[in-house]
């Protein structure tokens, strides 16, 4: 198409924008006629690559023991054994993958041996145990509200619909989600086939991570300029390293947890203990509201079956959660993440509220980030402008200081 003259170039680019504006409201119109069908396209390619997000996230987790494995078992040992170093290195790091994968599954497997056949025998317990233990709370509350008739018939009224509704969920809902999970032969196989691909995925991805991350900086050089690409690196290894270390530790303190809570409930005869050691030390995971999520349907657990064990129970757990909250779990997590208390709980609730479940256990890390690139970026720009980067300045009683000093920079 030929562009005409110059004196009519206004009215060209006026005809292009409107073209151009018409073509993206047309597109864009389809796009919302067409919801449904782009959204199960979306999910059909979501599902594809299922595999591959269970084979990164291995891979990410593992990542580091292979890492350790290399520097200070196999690579020693090949580099004695043979001559070439690229050569030593390759078998090192297969070694590493190989052994660190197995006693990962060896662990993962020998836990699920140990706890679910005791989860499965606690369950039962107290399927068959519950009327018993509603008789007992309701002689336990005649005796104790005696001479209190209103507070007594008013318990009365609680417990009889609290077992109501235990009674209920457990034979509608709980037991028909058992048989409904041990009769899905068909979605059992395909997720442990997802499973087993992702495994495979994640031995790649663990053996070759050096060449991937490689293959991706040199894409993101030859797409965006030196200096932007520099940049978005160094958050990347600094996201990797935030991330790493709040998800080994958390996984640490929270499996130290459970197994605390286990010797602490052995030890004081209560009821369910490998039950509410795993709901313990799983809730845990969750930042800031973990130990609430866990500790409330616990000690309702343990209360059902005997209300003085349950006090001590609530007591023991208490004392536990302050020495994780104040000397093992900061031993352990560090300054991994450099958030106040308002910020884990804004992020832990924002993103919990978006993601759901997922979104609580990752919320923590991703707002740490996107509070130091934010602090960053702000103290480039007061440091542009010659206005004091610290925030002591901004304080109600140093305003006046900020104004004289602001003024004097300007000047």
């Amino acid at each position: 198409m030929k562009r005409p003259d110059s004196k009519y170039d206004k009215y060209w680019y006026a005809g292009l924008t409107a073209f151009f504006v018409i073509a993206a409201g047309l597109v864009i119109n389809m796009l919302f006629n067409n919801l449904s069908g782009i959204g199960s396209i979306l999910s059909a390619v979501n599902s594809a690559l299922t595999p591959v997000y269970i084979g990164l996230v291995i891979a990410y987790l593992l990542s580091p023991l292979v890492n350790k494995m290399d520097r200070y078992v196999f690579i020693p040992l090949m580099k004695k054994a043979v001559k070439k170093e690229d050569k030593a290195k390759g078998i090192a790091r297969g070694l590493s993958v190989v052994v660190v994968l197995l006693a990962a599954l060896f662990v993962i497997f020998g836990l699920i041996t140990l706890v679910v056949p005791e989860l499965v025998e606690s369950l039962s317990s107290l399927i068959s145990s519950l009327p018993g233990y509603y008789r007992n709370m309701q002689e336990w509350g005649n005796n104790a509200f005696k001479s209190h008739p209103g507070i007594a018939e008013y318990f009365q009224g609680f417990s009889g619909t609290l077992y109501t509704n235990l009674s209920s969920w457990l034979q509608n809902n709980l037991l028909p989600s058992i048989a409904v999970l041990t009769d899905s032969i068909v979605e059992a196989t395909s997720a442990l086939v997802n499973v087993f691909i992702g495994l495979i995925i994640s031995i790649y991805f663990m053996a070759s991570k050096e060449n991937f991350c490689a293959q991706v900086k040199k894409l993101m050089y030859a797409v965006f300029p030196q200096k932007r690409t520099d940049g978005m690196i160094s958050i990347f290894r600094e996201t990797h390293t935030v991330f790493a270390k709040f998800i080994s530790g958390k996984i640490i303190d929270s499996l130290a947890v459970g197994i605390l809570t286990f010797i602490i409930m052995s030890i004081a005869g209560i009821p369910y203990a490998v039950l509410v050691s795993v709901i313990i030390g799983v809730t845990n995971m969750i930042p800031f509201f973990g130990q609430y999520i866990g500790i409330i349907p616990s000690t309702f657990l343990v209360v059902i079956a005997d209300p003085w064990k349950g006090l001590i129970f609530l007591v023991l757990i208490i004392i536990l959660m302050q020495f994780d909250g104040n000397v093992m779990g900061p031993k352990i997590m560090g300054d991994s993440i450099g958030l106040k208390s308002f910020w884990i709980l804004f992020s832990t609730l924002f993103f919990g509220s978006l993601f759901g479940i997922l979104g609580m256990l990752c919320a923590v890390p991703i707002f740490a980030m996107i509070y130091r690139i934010v602090k960053r970026w702000s103290t480039r720009r007061l440091a542009a402008k010659n206005i004091p980067t610290e925030t002591e300045y901004y304080r109600v009683e140093a305003e006046d200081k900020i104004e004289e000093k602001t003024e004097k920079a300007k000047k």
